[in-house]
């Protein structure tokens, strides 16, 4: 996580769900997991009803500043914020549960961007299947 400690002044109301802002998706899956429902939904409804201002706020920052690796640490912790909230609204909207019901534990499952040297995996080439081998070919 970024070495910031607080939001753009326009969402310090959101300054009180920081502890929701961890940097990784394991760390943040573990966050909503540790929780109840109940709590995970007082997160959720405080940043449903501003999402599009934030969204907004992104664009317009990323254009001021030249880039979205220019934006400062204040928005930085925004969009850290902001995964949490899509870690939030999958229990909400999705599972009803902080867990993935009949799931697998989720310690099992390690993201891909979060193990050592994925980075140095060759690139995937994606390469279009000739008109022979389409299945759908019109004659």
């Amino acid at each position: 996580m970024t070495a910031a400690k607080t939001l753009p002044t326009q969402f310090l109301e959101f300054e009180q769900f920081l502890n929701w802002a961890l940097p990784s998706e394991t760390q943040r899956r573990q966050k909503r997991e540790s929780l109840s429902l109940e709590e995970i939904r007082e997160f959720y409804d405080a940043v449903l009803p501003k999402a599009e201002a934030v969204f907004d706020y992104f664009r317009a920052t990323e254009s001021e500043c030249g880039g979205a690796e220019k934006v400062g640490p204040e928005t930085r912790l925004l969009f850290v914020l902001m995964l949490a909230f899509s870690e939030a609204s999958l229990s909400v909207e999705l599972h009803k549960s902080p867990i993935v019901p009949d799931g697998m534990h989720g310690d099992i499952w390690k993201p891909e961007h979060e193990t050592p040297g994925w980075k140095n995996k060759p690139k995937i080439r994606l390469m279009p299947r000739s008109s022979v081998e389409s299945p759908n070919k019109v004659a």
